[in-house]
């Protein structure tokens, strides 16, 4: 494989398993036949992108290696195609989902590994990760202990962790993990339904469980990042709770609505005896009325999502044989 001396100009995508991890010393050659891409987003880098690649060229020396220059302003660019990636760029920065989704379109290896370009995932871990990728459609590496980070963030990690689980109907060990391996094939099927900012991780943790494909998660232990992280907890954590709840109707709109349903039912049961119990003979007040007719109509559109999810898949599976 060559690689060019110069940036790519660009003007712009559950089944448990548990088992050991291979160790570091691991060799890719059992797995050469399922050809891998290494994908990595990068905005202003420079500080740890070229000990980045470097390592991973090292640790993959048959593998393509594709360096997403989001718009930095620093020498990122120059850095990554020196240690051995390939570099496409975007001239304006448009998003860490949109860096991906550059990375998976011009990638042409059988699975593809998402990774960070600051330097917080080791590269045994990746390694690890890599070499299990014949194991599910999907591999993640969870990070030991979810609420890491700033303690500033830890609050907004635990109503998130919550409201996923919940949504999901199962315990997710890392929600947005960005050290992970997919099948190219079954990720260009939802592709479309990837945003273009940092929920892209979320999102294609939702869509691998809500889609029926299996996942492993694996543990890892995670660096402290070189530079400044651009994540804003206020800004992104109501659009990737957002995202879930959209996510979960598009797949499952039951596990949305009849929670509500129940929810209004009773409120309507309590407006119902308590009209009852303080004007009775009067019959049922208005908002008691309103109450039942809303609970009516949320569980009948309830239905009704159900049902379209349901003819969208269908048509999904049929279109994708």
């Amino acid at each position: 494989m060559t690689f060019p001396s110069a940036p790519i100009p660009c003007p712009y995508i559950s089944t448990f398993t548990n088992g050991p991890a291979p160790g570091p010393t691991t060799t890719m050659t059992h797995l050469q036949n399922e050809s891998l891409t290494l994908v990595i987003p990068a905005f202003n880098e420079a500080e740890a992108i070229g000990p980045v690649v470097s390592s991973l060229r090292a640790t993959f020396p048959h593998a393509e290696i594709i360096v997403v220059d989001d718009g930095s302003t620093d020498p990122t660019s120059g850095l990554a195609t020196a240690a051995g990636a390939t570099v496409i760029r975007h001239p304006v920065n448009r998003g860490y989902g949109a860096s991906l989704k550059t990375g998976i379109l011009a990638s042409t290896g059988h699975h593809i590994l998402f990774c960070d370009a600051d330097g917080q995932h080791r590269v045994q871990d990746v390694l690890a990760i890599a070499n299990l990728r014949a194991t599910a459609d999907m591999v993640v590496g969870a990070r030991s202990g979810i609420l890491h980070g700033p303690r500033r963030r830890r609050p907004g990690k635990i109503i998130l962790r919550h409201f996923a689980n919940y949504l999901a109907g199962q315990r997710i060990p890392d929600l947005n993990s960005g050290l992970r391996v997919i099948r190219r094939d079954i990720l260009l099927k939802y592709l479309h339904l990837m945003p273009e900012g940092f929920s892209f991780s979320t999102t294609s943790t939702f869509a691998m469980l809500k889609g029926n494909h299996t996942i492993h998660w694996e543990p890892i232990t995670i660096q402290p990042r070189k530079g400044a992280s651009t994540v804003r907890q206020w800004k992104h954590g109501p659009q990737t709770l957002l995202l879930i709840l959209r996510l979960t109707v598009l797949f499952e709109p039951l596990r949305v609505f009849l929670p509500l349903t129940g929810l209004l039912l009773l409120l309507t049961l309590g407006g119902i005896a308590k009209d009852l119990i303080t004007t009775p003979g009067q019959g049922l007040g208005a908002i008691t009325i309103i109450g039942a007719l809303a609970t009516l109509l949320v569980f009948l559109f309830g239905l009704l999502c159900d049902q379209v999810s349901s003819i969208r898949r269908e048509m999904h599976a049929y279109h994708q044989r």
